[in-house]
């Protein structure tokens, strides 16, 4: 159990420094190119199907990113007092890592979904695109 404390209360004093990356620090106001962007050869069809998937996946992933902003927000308010709040804040440590098991699942899920809508070639050119923008 000290091993979760302290590997989660790692993560949440981390978490602001990798939030801010030295040499792009304005890279959370960079948008975020969409698929039909990086993939030319979409049909309508296609392009509407993963609009709806992302707009979808969009929603349900700022709700569960605000309830972490919460839990997170109460860390921060136990954190701050005086003496052992280890009945207060452990719950609240296991909560936010729910929350952010549910994101990455929730952005698993619509990678999948939308794997269901391209063709291989899509794809390939999709994970080739995406490969080059991260380096």
């Amino acid at each position: 159990m000290k091993k979760y404390f302290f590997l989660t209360l790692i993560l949440l004093l981390a978490l602001p420094m990798a939030a801010q990356d030295p040499q792009h620090p304005d890279r959370s106001k960079k948008k975020r190119p969409e698929i039909t962007e990086l993939v030319n050869d979409l049909s309508v069809q296609q392009k509407r199907k993963i609009e709806t998937i992302t707009r979808d996946s969009k929603e349900r992933t700022e709700a569960l990113r605000r309830q972490q902003r919460a839990v997170r927000d109460s860390i921060r308010s136990y954190m701050d007092l005086e003496g052992d709040q280890t009945q207060a804040l452990y719950p609240l440590f296991e909560r936010e890592a729910e929350l952010q098991a549910a994101v990455s699942r929730e952005m698993y899920a619509t990678k999948l979904r939308i794997d269901e809508v391209l063709t291989s070639e899509q794809r390939a050119t999709l994970r080739a695109a995406n490969k080059a923008r991260k380096h």
